[in-house]
């Protein structure tokens, strides 16, 4: 064997025993996980949400209950949306949407504070669940068309 061949023999080998004597006596793990959001709204319309009165004059109504429930430490929001009670050829009811804490007594009139056709928003700033009344207020006209007439209120969570 050449000169050479064994000097590049000892020289592999060199690094290879370099390499183990200098290994690592230390090291990290990288741990991760992800927690899923809890968020809901269980939706329960009262009887008289399908029943409400359409007589002449203004109406508050209490139209469902809301539970609803985030594991987010930051809480949730409530988005519900207002608008009109309407019938084919019929003049529109306009009504507004508001919230209590489960079990209150009925907001008076003051307490819509957001117009119809506007979206009504309340929120948490915990963890948690929280049970909630909804309320519209709406006026029939005097003279208002007669018939059957209905609407919706969309609600959507979302964490914070």
């Amino acid at each position: 064997m050449s000169k050479f061949r064994v000097l590049k023999v000892l020289s592999v080998c060199s690094l290879l025993v370099s390499s183990a004597a200098t290994a690592a006596t230390t090291g990290t793990i990288t741990l991760g996980g992800t927690v899923t959001t809890t968020l809901e709204v269980t939706v329960t319309d009262t009887a008289g949400a399908s029943a409400l009165n359409l007589s002449a004059g203004e109406k508050i109504a209490q139209v469902a209950d809301l539970a609803m429930t985030t594991n987010n430490d930051q809480g949730l929001t409530l988005t519900a949306s207002s608008g009109d009670l309407t019938k084919a050829g019929g003049q529109p009811i306009s009504f507004q949407t508001t919230t209590v804490a489960d079990g209150a007594a009925a907001p008076l009139a003051a307490g819509f504070l957001i117009a119809s056709g506007t979206n009504y928003t309340v929120g948490t700033v915990a963890a948690g669940s929280v049970l909630k009344d909804v309320y519209i207020m709406y006026t029939p006209a005097a003279s208002q068309d007669p018939g059957a007439y209905g609407g919706t209120i969309s609600l959507t969570v979302s964490d914070n």
